[in-house]
């Protein structure tokens, strides 16, 4: 079993660890296919795909999800799933931190 504080863990820079096309967005690794990334007011996650799907808890905050030309308004407890080569981004449009608890690798 692993038990971790996921505010204790140590954040990274995305551009520090060359994620191009992120802005103020800091990531904790909390395992090989959990991350816990930390939004700033005006920023983003890259426009992306994974080669599996992404379950994504909206832990904290509001804020938008692009996926391919479709847009949605997110806020805390919403709960999202993007296929495998599903392009999709959140965005942080609002005045407050985004936080939200991204799970890969699940069958």
């Amino acid at each position: 079993m692993k038990h971790i504080y996921c505010p204790d863990v140590e954040g990274l820079d995305s551009l520090a660890l060359g994620l191009e096309g992120s802005a103020k967005m800091m990531l904790k690794l909390l395992s090989e296919d959990s991350v816990w990334i930390e939004i700033e007011p005006g920023g983003h996650t890259p426009d992306h795909t994974h080669n599996d799907k992404e379950r994504v808890v909206v832990m904290s905050g509001s804020g938008e999800i692009k996926a391919g030309e479709e847009r949605k308004n997110i806020k805390e407890g919403d709960f999202l799933e993007f296929d495998a080569d599903e392009q999709h981004q959140a965005i942080n449009n609002s005045d407050e931190m985004l936080v939200l608890l991204c799970f890969r690798n699940q069958k």
